[in-house]
């Protein structure tokens, strides 16, 4: 048998060695349970810039309807759109907007900026192609899970800035602050390591990227947020990250955003994903820590789906019905 590839070779530290030597199996079982799913949206390979890049369209019923872009968990290591297939299906019919999952490069291979770039091209894809997929790419939401939030998070800076139009955003239980390390955070919930936390977090960004705003949103400064999109912030009760989903909904506030933000009672980390894909859940979620979690969280994962949808849907439709389109002159 034929020895599996050692995952990026030039990282020798050894607790970081140690977690990487793990992953690649970690991803080919999570892989093997997907590859058995039926999939309700339509797999497209994008070509962008020097790299293709596989998204999922679930379609709106009615044309020329805006888009939502779905960023799925996985503390940026591990995680696939086709997990989050029925989140997104659910988002698409009670919204009216197109939804696409996107499959963004993943760490160590791909560490930031390439998932925030992969979000922002691909919304720049269906923008440029819109007519050809019957679509309104210039009238755009963006979701994100745990590390997707974060992704999502700093494209929002980006549309602040003016790069581009984007129209809303919706955090899930994000992660939000990477100067502190998970050492530092309070853990409520059980099933987050705070060593494999803090090996996510250092894989994702250099120690002397951590304190931009782009990796840590919390850092950012008013200034920064002045035209920040309209945003939604869903923490969860049970999280170690909820004090800085809770931070940045505060200094979007003080910047003048307009932001709704509500902790969900009982939940943990990753709740939303976990009750989207029960399948996928059983299968990776040990018993023991099955047994620690509220009985009701599939409920309140509905719940903070269909809010997304309808906050998503209703930015989108205003802006449509206000005349502007979304459209930078």
């Amino acid at each position: 048998m034929a020895r599996r590839q050692r995952l990026c070779p030039e990282i020798t530290d050894p607790q970081l060695r140690a977690f990487l030597d793990i992953v690649p199996s970690i991803r080919s079982f999570q892989a093997g349970i997907l590859d058995g799913q039926k999939q309700l949206g339509e797999k497209l390979v994008l070509p962008l810039e020097g790299r293709e890049l596989t998204v999922y369209l679930h379609r709106a019923e009615k044309p020329g309807q805006p888009v939502i872009y779905e960023l799925h968990g996985g503390g940026f290591v591990f995680g696939d759109a086709r997990k989050d297939d029925g989140i997104c299906h659910t988002m698409a019919s009670v919204s009216g907007c197109n939804v696409v999952g996107i499959d963004y490069r993943l760490v160590p291979e791909a560490p930031y900026p390439a998932a925030v770039d992969d979000l922002c091209d691909v919304m720049a894809y269906f923008r440029e192609h819109e007519a050809d997929y019957g679509m309104n790419g210039h009238l755009a939401g963006v979701v994100g899970f745990s590390g997707g939030a974060t992704i999502a998070a700093s494209a929002g800076l980006r549309a602040a800035a003016g790069e581009f139009p984007l129209n809303g955003l919706v955090l899930h239980y994000p992660y939000l602050d990477s100067v502190h390390m998970p050492s530092e955070k309070e853990h409520f919930d059980c099933d987050m390591d705070p060593a494999v936390m803090e090996a996510f977090t250092r894989l994702y960004s250099r120690e002397e990227e951590r304190g931009l705003p782009a990796v840590s949103p919390v850092m950012a400064e008013s200034s920064d947020l002045i035209n920040y999109p309209a945003a939604m912030i869903l923490p969860a009760e049970k999280d170690a990250l909820r004090k800085e989903g809770l931070l940045f909904a505060d200094k979007l506030r003080e910047a003048g955003v307009e932001v709704y933000c509500r902790v969900m009672p009982e939940t943990h980390h990753g709740y939303v994903e976990d009750a989207g894909n029960m399948d996928f859940f059983n299968s990776v979620t040990m018993e023991d820590t099955k047994k620690t979690l509220s009985p009701y969280f599939t409920a309140w994962a509905a719940a903070a789906v269909r809010m997304s949808a309808l906050f998503l849907g209703e930015k989108l439709r205003s802006e449509k019905s206000g005349g502007t389109d979304g459209r930078q002159a």
